[in-house]
């Protein structure tokens, strides 16, 4: 049977997973959407309003970030969660009738419900783990959250074989049904239970005080090879958890981290958006067009599942070395997938569509080998970043998860960018530079968090 603390893990990532199978299937074809609409509205719709779009929900969500703390302390992880997944469902229900200014607007709302959401998620899943559970959890959730890959891809395999056109009747039909899947998963968040306390059974005690570090900002006074009990999160007012948001960044640690958090929103930035723009700008992949995307979603989506299960399922083996051996791993899959993305994609094809090879021909088999190592990667990073966010900042959750998605989307929006105006063999530069930097800087907060003594206070 499952504990509470499991149970409670395992409902939060099945509503992730039916909100984001209807959101991120969604976005696979809303640029096709809009552009064929783009005549019909009297310029009310343009060609370009899905980039459009993205830009204004990451530039809300990056400044939302720092409101998220002080909401999720008034009314808690669980209604901040459906607040945020409302707006997501929200910004769906608008396709059914398209106008710009619902369009703009409800990217607004969109970006600011994702800091609650995702927010809310790190607090929700923080108070329902232990020292030892953390690793599990966040692999267990991170694996069900992005099987909604998989479902879209089997759904852009078989519903829609081709998006050059699709129309008004099917287009409504199509966000009638993203929009009561998503609905779906808010009801499951509002079904979510508050965390068993700490006075509960013996297996839902733990160890998490005993390997804090110096970030817990309780002073405890003896350590023991006795399980401890979570602490709660401390009673704070909206100002204290604004505040607390910017004292957490001058530390150390959190200062290291943010290179971290930045790292993986470049590399989110690529693989959600740039990778799937160079295979299908690539002529010479063509003659797959129709089902290269489905496949491509399809392979990312089995290397998260497989990343985000195999640490969730044997966490508490890699537990026993530390978080760092995943970090190493996703850097060098990470470092072995850019390379062979260099060499298998001409340099031009995130800019435009393009008759060019690189170093080699096209490879469709070599394309999609790449996709399941860009979401095996993903999931490396991924995976501890929540499980190093959890152990350490078990009081300041909400902020400090709110740093790390403030860092991912501004990185994201400045990644969007450039991805639109560099050629690809520079932005995989920049990937590769940005992910050893990264891994440097993750090392020393994990031997840290190992190492220094329990007891000692750090502002």
């Amino acid at each position: 049977m499952l504990g509470a603390r499991t149970w409670n893990v395992v409902q939060l990532g099945i509503a992730f997973m039916l909100i984001f199978a209807a959101f991120n299937t969604s976005g696979f074809i809303e640029e096709t959407v809009l552009s064929s609409v783009a005549n019909s509205t009297g310029g009310d719709i343009v060609k370009h309003s899905g980039y459009y779009s993205l830009s204004i929900i990451y530039a809300v969500f990056t400044f939302s970030n720092f409101l998220a703390p002080p909401i999720i302390g008034a009314i808690g992880a669980k209604w901040s969660m459906v607040m945020g997944a409302a707006c997501y469902c929200l910004f769906m229900i608008g396709f059914l009738k398209l106008t710009g200014w619902f369009l703009y607007l409800s990217s607004g709302l969109v970006g600011f419900g994702a800091a609650i959401l995702w927010t809310g998620q790190g607090n929700y899943m923080t108070l329902n783990s232990t020292n030892e559970t953390i690793g599990r959890n966040s692999g267990m959730l991170w694996a069900m959250m992005q099987s909604c890959l998989i479902a879209g891809g089997i759904f852009l395999y078989f519903v829609l074989p081709s998006t050059k056109d699709i129309d008004k009747s099917k287009t409504e039909l199509l966000y009638t049904c993203f929009s009561a899947v998503c609905g779906v998963g808010i009801f499951m968040l509002m079904l979510l239970r508050s965390p068993p306390p700490p006075e509960e059974p013996e297996e839902d005690r733990d160890a998490l005080v005993e390997s804090f570090s110096a970030h817990n900002h309780h002073v405890v006074d003896s350590v023991s090879e006795v399980p401890r009990e979570v602490k709660a999160p401390r009673e704070t007012s909206w100002k204290q958890d604004f505040l607390r948001t910017f004292t957490l960044l001058k530390t150390r640690n959190m200062a290291l981290l943010a290179v971290v958090f930045m790292y993986s929103g470049v590399e989110m930035t690529f693989w959600t958006g740039i990778y799937s723009t160079c295979l299908s700008f690539t002529n010479k992949l063509n003659q797959y067009n129709s089902s290269l995307l489905a496949f491509n979603a399809l392979a990312l989506g089995v290397g998260q599942i497989a990343g985000g299960g195999a640490f969730g399922i044997f966490g508490h083996r890699t537990n026993v070395y530390g978080r760092n051996p995943i970090i190493l791993l996703g850097t060098i899959v990470h470092l072995i997938a850019y390379f062979l993305i260099f060499m298998n994609i001409p340099m031009d094809a995130p800019l435009n569509k393009t008759d060019e090879s690189s170093y080699m021909h096209p490879s469709f088999t070599l394309a999609l080998v790449c996709g399941l190592m860009l979401g095996f990667a993903d999931s490396c990073w991924n995976t501890q970043i929540y499980s190093i966010l959890g152990s350490l900042y078990p009081e300041d959750s909400a902020p400090a998860f709110a740093l790390y998605k403030f860092f991912q989307s501004a990185t994201a929006c400045g990644s969007f960018y450039y991805g639109s105006v560099l050629a690809l063999h520079w932005q995989l530069l920049i990937l590769g530079t940005s992910a050893v930097f990264a891994a440097l800087c993750y090392f020393p907060v994990e031997w840290d968090a190992q190492t220094r003594p329990q007891g000692i206070k750090i502002a």
